[in-house]
C-alpha cells in the first residue's frame, strides 16, 4: 500500500501518462498497441463497454491516484440524446419568444435543428425562424460543452464545430449519442487525467 501511494504521488511527464493510459486500454479492451492512437475513440474504435469503463476507472485510480468516474461519464453522455428534445423546446421558447412543445418536436429529429425550424416557420408563420440556426445551434452546444466541463473534460473547437454540424442536420438521440461519445477519444483521456495531477505533472 506504502509503495502504491508513494507512485501515485510522484511527478510525471504527459508522456508517462500516455504510455500508462495506453497500458491499461490495452488490457482492459484487449486491443492491440497499434489500436490506441489520439484520436481513437474508446467506444467506436476501441470497443468500450458499461463494465469496462469500470474497469478502466479503477485502474486509473490505482495507476495515477486520479478518479474518474468514466461509467458516470458514459451515462451522461447517453442521457444527453434523451435531454435534447426538452432542451431544444426551453431555447426555442425562452430565446425566440416562440412558444414550443416536445410533442410538437418528436418524430422529427432526423431533420436536425434546421428542419426542425423549417417545420415551425411553417406550421406557426414564424419567419424570424428562418435564420435561427446558428443561434439555437450554438446555445445547445454551449450546453452540452459545460456538460461535459462539469465531468473535467474540455471540449477543443474541432470536436464543437463537428458537433454543431451534426445537431444541425440530425437530432435524432442515437446519433447524437454516438458523436457525443466519439468525444471520449485516448487524447481527450490522456488530457483529462494531466489536468487533474495538478503539481504533480511536469512541466516543460
Amino acid at each position: 500500500m506504502a509503495q502504491q501511494e508513494q507512485e501515485q504521488g510522484r511527478v510525471l511527464t504527459r508522456a508517462e501518462v500516455e504510455a500508462g493510459l495506453r497500458e491499461i486500454l490495452m488490457d482492459s479492451l484487449g486491443v492491440a498497441e497499434s489500436e490506441v492512437t489520439p484520436a481513437a475513440s474508446l467506444v467506436r474504435d476501441l470497443g468500450a463497454e458499461s463494465i469496462d469503463f469500470l474497469d478502466m476507472g479503477f485502474k486509473i485510480q490505482q495507476a495515477f491516484g486520479v478518479n474518474l468516474q468514466a461509467a458516470e461519464i458514459r451515462d451522461k453522455i447517453l442521457a444527453w440524446g434523451t435531454l435534447i428534445l426538452p432542451a431544444l423546446a426551453e431555447v426555442l421558447t425562452v430565446r425566440l419568444g416562440i412558444p414550443v412543445t416536445v410533442e410538437e418536436l418528436k418524430g422529427r429529429e432526423g431533420g436536425g435543428i434546421d428542419g426542425l425550424l423549417a417545420h415551425l416557420q411553417a406550421a406557426k408563420g414564424a419567419a424570424a425562424l428562418g435564420g435561427a440556426g446558428d443561434t439555437v445551434g450554438e446555445e445547445l452546444l454551449r450546453r452540452l460543452v459545460k456538460e461535459f466541463q462539469t465531468l473535467g473534460f474540455v471540449v477543443g473547437e474541432m470536436d464543437r464545430r463537428n458537433l454543431l454540424a451534426t445537431m444541425r442536420s440530425d437530432l435524432t438521440a442515437r446519433r447524437l449519442t454516438e458523436r457525443t461519445l466519439d468525444l471520449l477519444t485516448v487524447e481527450n483521456m490522456v488530457n483529462y487525467i494531466c489536468g487533474k495531477l495538478g503539481p504533480r505533472l511536469a512541466r516543460g
